[in-house]
């Protein structure tokens, strides 16, 4: 029987680009070889088989290590040395989203632990993780998981990343200071296994003032304190069979409001329950499946004007997926087959209300500003891995699902009730994948990819004040092509060296696109959400990582060019074209020295027209910027003398660069002020850390 086609996996992973899980690579030790599988899918259990950057698609990851040397304020801030993945909503924490590929975070399947996170409204982040807590983060651009974007997938420590060998339990002592804005971090996390159970106990707290923007200046909006937890346990039943529960809590306090006065504090719960079975024994078996919780509650209050607004939501939502790999004997030769099936279930409870200052009577908006909604998402899968010959494989693939949504209370500006009976949409999104390996360094790929983007809450919805609501928003449909090479070697140019690199051409042509118009500006001054006929997305990314004895370099170049095919306007919200470099070297055993380099081209690829009342184009400034360039330092210390003990000290911005991604404006189009939008100036960091 032929043997189906395998990956090796690459020597070097790039330090900035593809670091693996201690986990994952635990699991690659003892495997000699892995199946390459269409990434489509929402498990993510054969993405952590294989380097990454080997992968024929897309795919980057970026290591608990990499994210401490390089210090960013967030896990979005991480994300910024993956090509083509940007940041919206200035430096403030509470308020970023990121783009990938020029599509905005609710594009994304974004999965935390195992935990779908769904929770997306209008001027609301939704990153309720502290850093220090993140073991890999792992980020596959174009469509997968059924979303038009991609997939951001997160794994927290546990035990099993901490534990040194033949240890039965520790705890780790974290303390970090941030010179801009005065941040201090501390954390203690206790862990440890008894027999075959693992399990961890993390705390983290973080104080800050608000952030100094290159040249100088703050906005006050941009402090505030975080606490986050984290508890897992895992029971490892066999060499094949283990079961985890994951508790992930955060409690936020930040001051982004609407009004120049207010508060506004967010709560995250995440708990999952993942169940494993490798099924070394059985070819038919290798399953995955979890069941998850995810609830966010964000209260918001504003001081202002006559009255006193206040805003609780809460999201809550139920969910579960269930995947498997099996290989079967067909015509002499071993296929895999990967299949799924996955369900989330939401609700949105919104309570909007005004208070008078003078009077004391309360004003109920919630049907208009904030509704309570129940919504589901339901989908299955199956992928065919099938070898044609030893040098050609196809990967066909289809995908079912479905989205439905209802309100119990949302009326229209003229109190007419939307959506009691609710709606619903669905799709079958096809999909194939060409892999051609022309030699044992090189693969040769090609893909066609569809999804359903389904319209978000506060896009149906009014969410907050000035948005119109459109609850027959279509969902959009993605059509993506790509094609693209990956070289995987080693001797390059010495016996110790190790170079990999991969380059990704895509188009994504979305039908129904959802942009905004501005067509009653008196009443909606934000604007409504509406399907723009098709957009298309193309560009193109460029990884490449190299290393040699003790250095480690890592290169990318990230373009993507999107339009509006109705009209010809460039989209909003497409990523300046950027070159990242990290490059560092172990001076000793103890010591390891870096830098990091980003250049951003001018940006002028942005719309200059909108669609204005009465069908009227309006025209509107540019949200373009100019080029800009930083450079951080870092470096990391353990002594010898002092076992378990790691210094980190890093200089972010060193040359205190004024920047920002995207120029923002008021309603009136004038150029809000920098200090609400710039990213963070030149700051000194120091990270210590003590485990014991």
């Amino acid at each position: 029987m032929k043997p189906l086609r395998v990956t090796h996996i690459a020597s070097c992973i790039a330090l900035a680009i593809s670091c693996q899980s201690a986990q994952a690579q635990n699991s690659q030790d003892n495997a000699e070889t892995v199946y390459r599988l269409d990434n489509i899918t929402v498990s993510s259990q054969t993405e952590e088989q294989q380097d990454p950057l080997t992968m024929t698609q897309s795919v980057n990851a970026i290591s608990r290590e990499t994210i401490q040397n390089l210090s960013p304020t967030n896990i979005p801030n991480a994300l910024e040395i993956i090509p083509n993945v940007d940041v919206q909503g200035g430096p403030s924490s509470s308020n970023q989203n990121i783009t990938i590929r020029g599509l905005p975070q609710s594009h994304a399947y974004v999965v935390i632990d195992g935990i779908y996170q769904s929770n997306y409204a209008s001027k609301r982040g939704s990153w309720y993780l502290n850093p220090n807590l993140v073991n890999n983060i792992q980020v596959t651009a174009g469509p997968s998981s059924g979303a038009a974007a991609g997939k951001i997938s997160i794994s927290t420590i546990s035990a099993l990343d901490l534990l040194k060998n033949n240890e039965k339990f520790g705890a780790k002592i974290d303390l970090g200071y941030r010179s801009n804005n005065a941040q201090k971090d501390s954390g203690l996390t206790i862990f440890g296994k008894s027999g075959a159970t693992d399990y961890l106990l993390s705390g983290n707290y973080v104080d800050k003032d608000p952030y100094e923007i290159g040249g100088g200046g703050s906005y006050y909006k941009t402090s505030g304190r975080q606490k986050s937890g984290l508890f897992k346990v895992g029971h490892q039943f066999s060499n094949d069979q283990r079961l985890q529960f994951t508790l992930n809590l955060d409690d936020t306090h930040g001051h982004q409001v609407r009004n120049d006065i207010g508060y506004r504090d967010e709560q995250y719960t995440g708990a999952s329950l993942v169940w494993q079975d490798s099924g070394s024994n059985n070819p038919y078996l290798n399953l995955n499946t979890s069941i998850y919780f995810n609830g966010v509650d964000s209260y918001s209050a504003e001081q202002g004007r006559s009255a006193e607004g206040v805003q609780d939501i809460k999201d809550t939502s139920l969910g579960f997926v269930v995947s498997n790999d099996s290989i079967f004997s067909f015509a002499a030769t071993d296929t895999l087959l990967h299949y799924g099936v996955s369900g989330h279930f939401t609700d949105h409870d919104g309570l909007v209300y005004d208070k008078d200052y003078d009077t004391g009577k309360i004003i109920d908006d919630s049907a208009t500003d904030e509704a309570t909604t129940t919504s589901r998402k339901l989908a299955g899968w199956v992928n065919y891995q099938i070898p044609i010959t030893e040098s050609l494989e196809i990967i066909p693939g289809l995908r079912y699902d479905q989205f439905y949504i209802e309100s119990a209370n949302a009326v229209d500006a003229d109190g007419q009730p939307l959506l009691r009976d609710g709606r619903s949409e669905s799709r079958l999104s096809k999909s194939i994948n060409l892999n051609y390996y022309l030699s044992d360094d090189i693969t040769l790929f090609a893909s066609y990819a569809e999804a359903l983007n389904a319209p978000r809450n506060g896009e149906l919805f009014t969410s907050g004040r000035g948005f119109k609501p459109n609850p027959y928003l279509k969902s959009e449909r993605a059509d993506n092509k790509e094609v693209g090479a990956v070289w995987d070697t080693q001797g390059l140019f010495s016996e110790q060296d190790s170079f990999t690199t991969r380059v990704n051409l895509f188009r994504n042509d979305i039908k129904d696109y959802i942009g905004t118009a501005y067509t009653d500006n008196e009443n909606y001054p934000d604007g409504v959400k509406v399907n723009i006929g098709e957009a298309r997305l193309e560009g193109f990314e460029f990884v490449s990582s190299y290393s040699l004895n003790d250095w480690n370099m890592s290169l990318s170049y990230g373009q993507t060019r999107g339009t509006d095919m109705t009209t010809g306007w460039y989209l909003a919200d497409i990523p300046s074209d950027k070159f990242n470099l990290v490059l560092d070297t172990n001076i000793s055993d103890s010591l390891l020295v870096g830098t990091r380099a980003t250049y951003a081209l001018t940006h002028d690829k942005v719309p200059t027209q909108q669609l204005g009342e009465n069908g009227v184009i309006e025209d509107i400034p540019a949200a373009g910027f100019d080029a800009w360039f930083t450079l951080d330092l870092y470096a990391s210390y353990s002594p010898e003398s002092i076992e378990g003990l790691v210094a980190k000290l890093s200089v972010t911005n060193l040359f205190d660069t004024a920047y920002a991604h995207q120029l923002e404006f008021e309603r009136d189009g004038a150029e809000k002020s920098p200090n609400e939008y710039y990213e963070e100036g030149r700051s000194i960091n120091l990270q210590l850390s003590y485990q014991f």
